[in-house]
């Protein structure tokens, strides 16, 4: 496999999420139940969240238009048309808005119903033509947004847009240029770091393979994940605790954060505590729904979305404990024909209870 740094896409993905910026602190207050990892944020990546926030809050009202308040971003406005349109190859952000209003309505609307399949569905060798069919007239196209199992303000979103998409998208070109100034006032005091750290680790990666990233990541993440040839690299601000693999069938992009190297050493810090790694098992374990999750992913479940539907929650909701279950390491990712997939992690699990056994001197 071959790294490839991208400092143009790295900025422009960062300037197109910039925004959820707004509510990096309510949703960090609303999802937290574990002050053990409260700690992994540094104070430099929570002031530059505060300036954000300061600078996004005139802007409230229109932000909330186009990004959601909730842990998930499967559909922001912009997730949906960068699945289709997406930034490799643009160097500025201005010409990607470009790119965005010079879409056609039934562009805007391909793109969105693309989105959906790519996101719900197993990959279709014929989804372009499952889009066409859908896309074909308006009451087809909002039957389909109105089965989804998504919760109800993503459907609410989904309507507002496909009701008039090119005038919903000209608002959101009109929002991100007035926001472009701010984003580039505050991106800049990061730049330098961000150019100089993706060269780092695009060489680091490229010369270490895939130890490199199972030494990196702590064996967090497992290399074997990644396919082969080239992978864009991209370096997050905006997201500087989390990484993101996107694309469709076969790897393409990681979204790489800023603080993700930071943030490993101190989850590992985190794991070495044998006794507060067991107590966060059993908490996860202690919860209804968070056991629901792990029984379905038990029984071979993995869509998120399909998880949602069956607890009757939101898929925000179970996000936020899929990501537990990954950082507790009940939980690991695999892929299997060319799909990611979540799976338990029965020897750490059994690990804990053979740990628990001995902690309460459990007779032989």
């Amino acid at each position: 496999m071959n790294f490839r740094f991208k400092l143009e896409e790295s900025r422009i993905f960062d300037f197109l999420y910039f925004p959820r910026m707004l509510y990096y602190m309510e949703i960090s207050e609303n999802m937290r139940e574990d002050k053990a990892n409260d700690q992994i944020a540094s104070e430099e990546y929570l002031e530059f969240v505060v300036k954000a926030e300061e600078k996004l809050k005139p802007f409230s009202d229109e932000i909330a238009t186009f990004y959601m308040k909730q842990y998930s971003y499967d559909y922001d406005f912009i997730s949906l048309i960068s699945t289709r349109y997406k930034i490799s190859g643009y160097e500025r952000e201005e010409e990607y808005l470009n790119m965005i209003s010079s879409l056609s309505e039934d562009d805007i609307k391909r793109a969105i119903v693309y989105s959906i399949f790519i996101e719900n569905e197993d990959y279709m060798e014929d989804v372009d033509k499952k889009v066409e069919e859908i896309c074909a007239n308006r009451d087809m196209m909002l039957s389909f947004i109105k089965e989804l199992p998504i919760d109800s303000g993503s459907k609410w979103t989904l309507f507002l847009i496909g009701d008039n998409p090119r005038e919903y998208a000209k608002r959101y070109v009109n929002l991100m240029t007035s926001l472009l100034p701010i984003f580039n006032e505050l991106y800049g005091f990061y730049q330098d770091e961000v150019r100089s750290y993706g060269k780092q680790l695009e060489e680091y990666l490229n010369k270490n393979g895939k130890k490199g990233i199972k030494d990196i990541t702590y064996s967090i993440i497992d290399p074997n994940i990644l396919d082969g040839g080239e992978i864009d690299l991209l370096i997050s601000l905006v997201f500087s605790y989390a990484i993101s693999i996107l694309g469709e069938r076969k790897l393409k992009v990681i979204v790489w954060g800023l603080r993700m190297e930071e943030a490993f050493k101190k989850m590992k810090e985190i794991s070495d505590r044998e006794l507060t790694e067991r107590v966060q098992i059993f908490k996860n374990l202690g919860d209804k729904t968070r056991y629901g999750v792990l029984k379905l992913i038990a029984q071979g479940e993995t869509s998120i979305k399909n998880i949602a539907s069956e607890l009757g929650v939101s898929s925000a909701t179970i996000s936020y404990h899929i990501n537990n279950f990954l950082t507790s390491k009940m939980v690991k990712l695999d892929k299997k024909d060319n799909k990611f997939n979540y799976i338990i992690d029965y020897d750490k699990i059994e690990e804990v209870i053979r740990g628990l056994k001995e902690d309460l001197n459990f007779p032989e």
